[in-house]
């Protein structure tokens, strides 16, 4: 084919549009097989009453497995490794119906769930803030192990003889450890040998198998991890959080397509984010705990509380979600034990037990700067280069930043910016056509507080707007304030423990509220 009509053929196959789905075909490439697609027909992967996910909480095992107090060296290896809030954090069970509904509205592509107004995305400032866990840290690759090679890291890591670890991988058929038999190692450990170090591998690779690295199984740990604990003085120095995004990434994006039936993961993590952007959605039960002032993980806020509402009931209600019914940014109270890091604002790749695109830029309205139209996702890169890009994160920051502003309302975006989106995405889930629990026509688009077309440039309120009020020019003047303080304090990269921004972030607290 000549290359100018092999061009025209090209661009004619990208704009080819999807029933219910992009007109432009060139952003969500696996969009074919993606569950959204076949929703739009009235396909479900199950058949019955139950098209939801199968999706296991193992905060109610791992409950019954803590030790009312650790021995005081376990404990001291715990606490420095920066996984000791997991023991907490666990939801004993999760709301199924609720979590496949934004399982639907996820894309791989993108690493970010296609919502009705624009993507949104379980961030690592999400992450750390959730659960506490190290953002900053060396990345980390597993390679699998085979039953011979399970059996001798537990000799050498878990103090077991190698007969005895050779018989538990082969009942698990393959370099796999039952969560049970990390435990009954744990106390054996403690309780007969003494062996501190052995006992607080076994726990530690127990708890990320019952949390952010949890399979399908729900009932064993890959080996493959256990090397993550061989220095116990070192565990805090990966990329904890990374690692849980990672695995929840990777079991996102398996659970999209349409035949998959499970999703493995850390299903605490994605509902307590919901649960924090999205406050009419689902049945919210408060522990009573207050998480900002003590210090506790975010996570420990929420409760499992059981949900009436049915996947196929969520559907519409999301389809007809807007931006006020989200809250942009959340954990701007937890910065007193949580300050925000510049880093999880890092755009790229991370590794861990796969590699994902990390994307912030696609949801940059949860950092608080205005919206615009992303780039195309990059290709994936070498474990080398992926790794130079985290050292020196500072580049992709730039980038990231360079083309926006802090915004001057939670969900500002550039004018074009839902037109392109409907173009490349799929505002809605559930056809217009399907009765009651069908969606409404995608309504004409008119982006919240846009100016007018002959509004000076410098935004002014039109002759007759209504007269401000003084409490209303305050609240505007200490917004623009805010905005202009964080942009500063992002850009120099500036800590709150640093005495010498100790004025800074006072006037930064003002603007956001702290005081009356």
């Amino acid at each position: 084919m000549p290359p100018v009509h092999q061009e025209q053929a090209e661009q004619q196959a990208v704009q080819q549009a999807w029933p219910g789905g992009p007109i432009d075909r060139s952003l969500l490439t696996r969009y074919e097989h993606h569950v959204a697609r076949h929703i739009w027909f009235g396909q479900e992967r199950f058949e019955g009453d139950k098209p939801e996910l199968r999706i296991v909480s193992l905060g109610r095992k791992l409950a019954e497995k803590i030790p009312d107090h650790h021995p005081q060296v376990i404990q001291g290896w715990l606490d420095i490794s920066g996984l000791c809030w997991l023991e907490r954090t666990s939801l004993k069970q999760t709301d199924p119906q609720l979590i496949s509904a934004f399982v639907e509205r996820w894309h791989p592509e993108t690493s970010s769930f296609h919502m009705p107004f624009g993507e949104m995305t379980i961030t690592l400032d999400d992450v750390a803030c959730l659960l506490h866990l190290p953002v900053r840290g060396q990345f980390y690759t597993p390679v699998s192990v085979s039953q011979e090679q399970a059996a001798q890291l537990a000799v050498e890591l878990l103090g077991e003889e190698y007969d005895f670890a050779l018989q538990e991988t082969v009942e698990q058929r393959g370099g796999y450890f039952s969560q049970q038999w990390l435990y009954e190692s744990y106390n054996r450990n403690v309780n007969l040998y003494g062996k501190y170090d052995c006992a607080a591998r076994a726990w530690m690779l127990m708890l990320v198998g019952h949390t952010i690295l949890a399979d399908k199984s729900y009932t064993r740990v890959d080996a493959k991890w256990l090397l993550l604990f061989s220095d116990l003085s070192a565990v805090h120095t990966y990329s904890w959080a990374s690692i849980a995004l990672v695995c929840l990434y990777d079991n996102l994006n398996d659970a999209s397509m349409f035949t998959t039936r499970a999703l493995a993961g850390y299903p605490t993590l994605l509902q307590c984010w919901i649960h924090e952007y999205f406050p009419t959605l689902g049945r919210r039960a408060q522990s009573g705990l207050n998480c900002d002032n003590p210090g506790f993980p975010r996570a420990m806020r929420w409760m499992y509380k059981q949900g009436k509402t049915k996947l196929r009931e969520y559907r519409p209600i999301l389809d007809a979600l807007t931006p006020d019914d989200v809250i942009w940014r959340p954990f701007e109270t937890h910065r007193g034990s949580i300050p925000f890091d510049l880093i999880t604002l890092y755009s790229g790749h991370l590794r861990g037990s796969t590699v994902v695109p990390y994307l912030p830029e696609r949801c940059i309205r949860q950092f608080g700067y205005v919206q615009y139209i992303p780039p195309p996702p990059p290709l994936a890169p070498a474990y080398s280069d992926i790794d130079s890009d985290w050292i020196g994160y500072h580049a992709s920051v730039d980038r990231v930043l360079q083309p926006t502003r802090p915004v001057a309302y939670a969900s500002e975006t550039v004018s074009d910016y839902i037109s392109w989106y409907y173009r490349v995405s799929h505002p809605r889930l559930c056809r217009p056509v399907d009765g009651p629990h069908g969606a409404p026509p995608v309504p004409h688009y008119a982006p919240a507080h846009a100016p007018a077309p002959d509004a000076p440039v410098d935004d002014a309120p039109a002759d007759n707007a209504p007269q401000e009020s003084a409490l209303q020019r305050e609240r505007r003047w200490r917004e623009m304030a805010r905005g202009a303080l964080e942009t500063f304090v992002t850009r120099i990269d500036a800590n709150r423990d640093d005495g010498d921004f100790e004025e800074l972030f006072f006037a930064l607290d003002v603007c956001r509220g702290a005081y009356p």
